[in-house]
């Protein structure tokens, strides 16, 4: 029994990524709030507005780094997912946390990813100051008014019916909707 709650705790243990240290979380995003406002690399080197990436769309932010095997494992469910949901609606955005944009763009070839990708090298000017991630992946929700709605930590079945219906809620209502009640017999 010891044996198999400590295998249980280890799998817990590993289902994310760590990063090398958490931040403070003195100016982090809070949920039901607007998302702070950051400036984010592409692989050229250019800096895009975070604002601008989310304005009138709900965004799907997903934090990553090619090394961390959850996030490759999701990785196919995010591009599922950009292709289910129409364009003019969400965007799915990676942020790349890798120290190494030639990493960044061989995975991005290999996986054929259609959604912009940035890249913040080691998490050190968006990931961990702005958005206090500390775990890969974190995909953040921001709805189409720039407001936090959800993070999730860990892979998740981004491609689902459920999730894609959630997704759609959060379009039009601006919040994930509750989950139904259960009738008590």
């Amino acid at each position: 029994m010891k044996k198999l709650l400590w295998l249980s705790l280890l799998a817990l243990l590993l289902a994310s990524c760590s990063a090398p240290e958490q931040q403070d979380g003195d100016s982090l995003p809070v949920k039901g709030k607007s998302m702070p406002e950051f400036q984010m690399n592409t692989l050229d080197g250019k800096q895009v507005n975070s604002h601008s990436q989310f304005v009138g769309k709900v965004i799907i932010l997903n934090v990553w780094a090619t090394w961390c095997p959850p996030c490759r494992k999701e990785m196919p469910d995010l591009i599922r997912l950009s292709r289910l949901l129409p364009a003019n609606k969400f965007t799915v955005i990676g942020l790349s946390v890798d120290n190494n944009a030639d990493d960044v763009r061989a995975f991005i070839k290999e996986y054929h990813i259609p959604f912009p990708i940035f890249w913040d090298k080691g998490g050190k000017q968006v990931a961990g100051p702005i958005l206090g991630t500390f775990k890969y992946p974190e995909t953040y929700i921001i709805n189409r008014r720039g407001v936090y709605v959800e993070k999730v930590v860990g892979g998740f079945p981004w491609a689902s019916p459920r999730t894609v219906a959630i997704m759609n809620a959060i379009y039009k209502t601006g919040k994930i909707p509750e989950s139904p009640k259960k009738k008590t017999s």
